[in-house]
């Protein structure tokens, strides 16, 4: 089927939708009864989201609504982007254009409620529920995730459990334990701690992705710790604002209790050499300061989509005052992190896209050694689980000794 400027509507691709949509109007106003035919089967099949070209996808929502929204990585989560109707019909689009290589999450507002896409069979889960998922065409997928692309998530089979009790902190604390496959107790393992254990269990597939790595020889065998912090998703405290917005006791019970614990049981190399933590936004601002305050512990700390803006830049501002330190860091951030926590965190703080530039600034004019990456994604754990993988070649690389 062709329109005047001889335009191909291809209804066995949809994927690659060929025809214009700035000729949108004037196409359906010649076909409209089978362009609504074919758009409605393909949503039906979940063949879904439509691109066209690299850098523009159409968003589709079919159903009886007066109003419907994008809410998305976009624009923090905030200032809700409206679909036009297709008149005649109970069809409503979006055309995005986002960068090529971009994957950005999202809800569908409808009539003011927030739903997933139900025509995206992309979904990406979180501590609240799921949300949707748009990847362009040139965002690179990793081949381990295939089995999560739909809102599967990970599971704690295999892992070992342990309850730490109070002491620099006045509670519990639970922790999980993976071991490598062919565990040795006559050999001594790297380590690596997580914090928001849980999540990047669930989330994140840490140990999913550690055992594939380790089974296809891209990282040495180590050892993963799981830490779960209290009230886990819930706004009481203690939680886990206040344990790592730079926490003292936090940082002591971290290395002086928990470290321990895992040398005492369990076969470690014990060395600050052979030990790295992770975290991600606030666990990402602990992980850089435990690295920074206790060197005789870690020099060795990987932030995702770090939370460096907080307190008035309060880390930022100790590295940049204090001599360098000799440790080793790798940080990423989503280039779509500019309003983060908009509805929770200080106007002054949500820029965590800056916060990790001016992070790699000083860290550069430091002279410290680090890696720094940026990506076209939001502050989600879809972003993290993707890229924990690089992170995780990056330090366990088999190059025999981290970096």
């Amino acid at each position: 089927m062709e329109n005047g400027n001889k335009q191909i509507f291809d209804q066995n691709n949809l994927k690659g939708l060929s025809y214009s949509f700035a000729n949108w109007n004037n196409l359906l106003h010649e076909s409209k009864a089978i362009i609504v035919e074919n758009l409605s089967t393909a949503l039906a099949n979940q063949d879904y989201p439509f691109y066209e070209g690299d850098s523009k996808a159409v968003l589709v929502y079919k159903g009886k609504a007066e109003n419907v929204a994008l809410l998305s990585d976009l624009t923090g989560w905030t200032d809700p982007i409206s679909f036009n109707p297709l008149q005649g019909t109970d069809l409503f689009y979006l055309i995005l254009e986002i960068e090529p290589d971009a994957r950005i999450q999202y809800l569908l507002m409808i009539d003011g409620n927030a739903i997933v896409d139900p025509a995206n069979k992309f979904k990406s889960l979180h501590g609240l529920g799921a949300m949707s998922e748009l990847a362009m065409p040139k965002y690179e997928r990793h081949p381990y995730l295939n089995d999560f692309l739909y809102g599967k998530e990970g599971s704690y089979n295999g892992l070992l459990k342990h309850s730490l009790p109070s002491g620099a902190l006045p509670y519990n604390h639970e922790v999980h334990i993976y071991l490598p496959p062919e565990y040795n107790t006559k050999l001594e393992y790297p380590t690596v701690y997580f914090h928001d254990g849980p999540d990047y269990i669930r989330f994140a597939l840490a140990p999913y992705s550690i055992n594939r790595l380790i089974i296809e020889k891209k990282i040495e065998p180590c050892i993963a710790v799981f830490v779960t912090p209290p009230n886990l998703h819930q706004p009481e405290e203690p939680n886990r604002s206040t344990e790592y917005g730079m926490n003292d006791e936090y940082v002591k019970f971290f290395c002086d209790e928990l470290v321990p614990f895992v040398d005492n049981n369990y076969s470690t190399i014990r060395s600050e050499k052979r030990r790295l933590v992770v975290g991600d936004s606030y666990a990402g601002l602990i992980s850089f300061y435990i690295a920074y305050s206790r060197t005789d512990v870690f020099v060795n700390a990987y932030s995702q989509s770090g939370y460096f803006s907080f307190n008035d830049n309060k880390l930022l501002k100790l590295l940049d005052e204090q001599p360098a330190k000799q440790i080793n860091l790798y940080f990423d951030i989503g280039t779509y992190e500019e309003k983060v926590g908009a509805d929770f965190l200080p106007s002054g703080e949500l820029d965590f896209t800056d916060a990790n530039r001016k992070m790699r600034e000083i860290l550069l004019f430091k002279d410290y050694n680090f890696m720094y990456k940026e990506y076209y994604e939001g502050h989600t754990w879809g972003n993290w689980r993707r890229h924990l993988i690089d992170g995780l070649i990056y330090f366990f690389g088999n190059k025999g000794e981290l970096k």
